[in-house]
């Protein structure tokens, strides 16, 4: 799934290609993508209407509209494989096309997703909180407001596994699969261990660690300026490298689950202190 640093890259790119220009279009390719959560029919809706605003909360891309009453927002989570591509009028839309805005200049913005996984909701912007996923956000990772002590505090509370934690969007202000793991990796963390069982150092190191992974990884994507369909994961160290050397220790990458989640790992830099059943590498 596109993770913080793709979806910030693409906020760049959707600013500068789409605000301000008028809807004359709508199409729903997918109907099962689409939640209505205001009444009446969708082109009716959009059409004249402009993009004011595009902005991310968790893991949405979230489109303010202008125009009409009330004030209306498009709402995309695009979950496993949703993404964006921007096209002319004529040009051939594929099979996993399920939404399409097209604007006055017959450019369009289209949203494909071969999973049929992500949602596009339209809501009324009073009303964004009722939308899935929305209702709670914590505290923005990339933000002054993400103090250690703040995130000591929430860490606190805290009972799970450290990568549960992690991709609580309630909690932060987000981390994904891929990010939860580098962040793991950078801190020197088991993915299994319970976050009541780091210390004060600890949470330091994974504190740090998350500010820093999400800063270079948007830094590397912004300066490859790539495509606004385009994800860049090779420069990341264990996500999907299992079984190749680790970048510090050599030791092969490994794979765990995590409550539902693959998570990979070192068995070496990211030793587990409470022997929950790996082979203990440095032996």
């Amino acid at each position: 799934m596109p993770e913080r640093p793709e979806l910030d890259h693409q906020l760049t790119i959707l600013r500068a290609e789409v605000l301000q220009r008028e809807i004359s279009d709508v199409q729903v390719l997918d109907p099962v993508l689409l939640r209505m959560m205001v009444e009446g029919d969708v082109l009716v809706l959009l059409q004249g209407r402009c993009f004011a605003s595009v902005d991310r909360r968790a893991h949405f891309l979230i489109f303010g509209l202008e125009g009409g009453s009330p004030p209306l927002e498009l709402l995309v989570n695009p979950m496993l494989a949703g993404r964006f591509t921007l096209a002319d009028k004529g040009a051939r839309v594929t099979k996993d096309t399920g939404f399409l805005v097209e604007f006055t200049d017959g450019v369009q913005l289209r949203y494909r997703d071969r999973k049929q996984m992500g949602k596009v909701y339209l809501a009324a912007a009073a009303d964004r909180a009722r939308v899935p996923g929305l209702a709670e956000v914590g505290v923005d990772v990339l933000s002054a407001e993400f103090t250690f002590e703040v995130f000591a505090a929430l860490a606190k509370k805290r009972r799970d596994q450290v990568k549960v934690f992690l991709l609580d969007k309630s909690a932060l202000d987000a981390l994904g699969n891929a990010y939860a793991d580098e962040t793991l990796f950078a801190a020197g963390i088991h993915p299994k261990a319970r976050v009541r069982e780091l210390d004060e150092d600890g949470l330091k190191r994974l504190h740090r660690a998350i500010v820093d992974v999400l800063k270079e990884a948007s830094a590397i994507v912004r300066d490859r300026d790539t495509a606004l369909d385009e994800k860049v994961r090779d420069f990341l160290k264990v996500r999907n490298r299992k079984g190749e050397p680790c970048p510090q220790c050599g030791a092969p990458i490994r794979v765990a689950g995590v409550h539902g989640h693959d998570a990979f790992f070192c068995a070496v830099c990211q030793p587990d202190h409470k022997g929950r059943g790996f082979v203990s590498w440095r032996k």
